[in-house]
């Protein structure tokens, strides 16, 4: 095997990027997207070594996904540039790849010769074994019998994890549903796992995806987390293109520093992507970040000043969709499993079918015809219980892009538009918003959809949500006005039209 040599007065992170590159091109992607192995470039490691603060003169480091190791090396080379009197560093690294382990193993001992130069101890050890199988024993039921002894805690912990999705299967095996709904991504018991194996004084820093952060699959081990750590430092990518942008992967990466110690401040940055230049920080509380509604928690990432601004306004109001009584439920037709009632010709005794093409500037265009989509659904005992009662409604698309200039694309369904056929359907891809025994009048769905068309409330929107999908769950989370104060909304569209949003949120905020 023919490995590339580092060259004089290079960096061991940049070789260990170099060498990840070379291992790459000889992998040419295979299993790649299975093993959910992306490497770490080495501006993003060295950003996520400069977040750790350690003054002692000896550290214990863990490396839960290592790959080619660059972390653990950005890691020690920076605490060795900022900490004079370190005099030995003792690393632990987990990678299951047999075939990258002679690659992380010549990286080690570079370093090792690298630290000897500076007369600093280096023991590592490399350990080739499922990472989550091998400590899951740090999260179940059987920690109240923890031996610290036994079970080894670590100052820093820095990981890029690995990110597939688990089956149900798995989490029984791994006993794990305490912190676990749905179908999670791996990533996350890396993160509880490291958690538990912290000293008292550690420091974890990992970069993953931001689905944690609201998703509902999440919301247990967010509950779970927040007992145990504390945010000390967060940051956000502008751009979800370049970040692993070799392995074409468009995922909506963050950086988190958890202490055990709670700070005093969290520091949020941002960046436009993996060069990590014009970095921009601000500093938040932790109930910032941390907001609790309707008994669930969600991470909020607010980037800068501004979007600190508006959750702090927003958060003034008083009510959201379970104090109102609203519902916000997912249409009904899922097209392949109902294609046979589906009609492109309306009949006399057909329902009207809606989809995402038919919302357009607030209003729903029915029927219109895009990419030969039937226009309607048959009504019969088997089809009833896809339809939808006329009423006034508040019709959303479930999905919509990063890119995209509203978050909340929403049309208004009134009682006089499918007046004939007393019924609708909407495709799974769109929300409806409606008031469960109770039907709600023209003015309260037009100041229902005339505030989510804010743009400081879309701004809220995406600083909770954190991805592209409109969720149920981070809709009844969201801060609403009264409903007195929806009507008024409603009743003086044209006014608020001509008014500008700063405007219209000191009259939705006054009394």
């Amino acid at each position: 095997m023919q490995i590339t040599e580092i060259v004089n007065h290079e960096s061991i992170t940049n070789f260990a990027e170099r060498l990840s590159n070379y291992y790459s091109n000889e992998k040419k992607g295979t299993n790649k997207k299975e093993k959910g192995q992306y490497f770490t470039p080495a501006s993003i490691a060295a950003y996520m070594a400069s977040l750790a603060d350690v003054q002692s003169e000896s550290i214990k480091i863990l490396d839960p996904g290592a790959g080619l190791g660059i972390l653990s090396v950005a890691l020690i080379e920076k605490i060795r540039e900022k900490n004079k009197r370190l005099i030995n560093v003792e690393l632990t690294l987990y990678e299951n790849d047999e075939k990258i382990i002679p690659y992380l193993n010549e990286v080690m001992n570079i370093m090792k010769k690298r630290l000897s130069k500076y007369n600093v101890g280096f023991n590592y050890e490399v350990r080739q074994e499922d990472f989550v199988a091998s400590n899951v024993k740090y999260i179940t039921p059987k920690l109240n019998s923890f031996n610290e002894a036994e079970y080894p805690k670590y100052d820093i912990i820095i990981s890029n994890p690995p990110y597939f999705k688990i089956n149900k299967k798995e989490i029984e095996t791994y006993g794990i549903e305490q912190i676990t709904a749905g179908q999670p991504n791996i990533y996350y018991i890396f993160m509880a796992i490291a958690t538990n194996m912290l000293s008292n004084e550690g420091q974890m820093i990992f970069i993953t995806p931001r689905s944690f952060c609201s998703g509902l699959y999440y919301s247990s081990f967010r509950n779970w987390l927040i007992k145990r750590v504390h945010f000390s430092q967060v940051h956000i990518f502008k751009s979800r293109k370049n970040v692993f942008a070799k392995d074409k992967v468009l995922q909506e990466n963050v950086i988190t520093k958890f202490t055990k110690t709670k700070p005093l401040k969290i520091v949020m940055s941002t960046s436009e992507g993996r060069d990590m230049d014009e970095i921009k920080k601000t500093e938040v509380n932790e109930d910032d970040i941390i907001y609790k509604s309707n008994g669930h928690i969600f991470f909020r990432l607010p980037a800068d000043k501004e979007e600190l601004a508006i959750i702090r306004k927003l958060d003034k109001l008083p009510m959201n969709f379970y104090k109102l009584g609203y519902k916000i439920s997912t249409g009904k037709v899922v097209a392949f499993r109902n294609s046979e009632y589906l009609k492109k010709e309306i009949g006399e005794k057909d329902i009207p079918l809606i989809w995402m093409h038919n919302i357009r500037n607030m209003r729903i265009l029915w029927p219109s015809e895009k990419n030969g989509k039937a226009r309607a659904i048959e009504k019969n005992e088997k089809t009833k219980k896809l339809l939808i009662e006329n009423g006034n409604y508040v019709v959303m698309k479930r999905f919509t892009t990063k890119e995209q200039k509203k978050r909340f694309d929403v049309a208004l369904v009134t009682d006089e538009d499918f007046k004939k056929q007393g019924y609708f359907a909407l495709d799974n891809m769109l929300n409806y918003i409606y008031c469960p025994g109770k039907k709600l009048n023209r003015e309260t769905i037009s100041g229902i959809a005339e505030y989510l068309s804010l743009p400081i409330v879309d701004r809220y929107f995406r600083i909770l949500n954190g991805h592209t999908q409109v969720n149920a769950n981070e809709v009844y989370a969201l801060p609403f006005p009264e409903a007195k104060k929806l009507e008024k909304i409603g009743k003086n569209t044209d006014k608020f039209a001509n008014e500008k949003q700063e405007r219209i949120l000191e009259q939705i905020l006054t009394n």
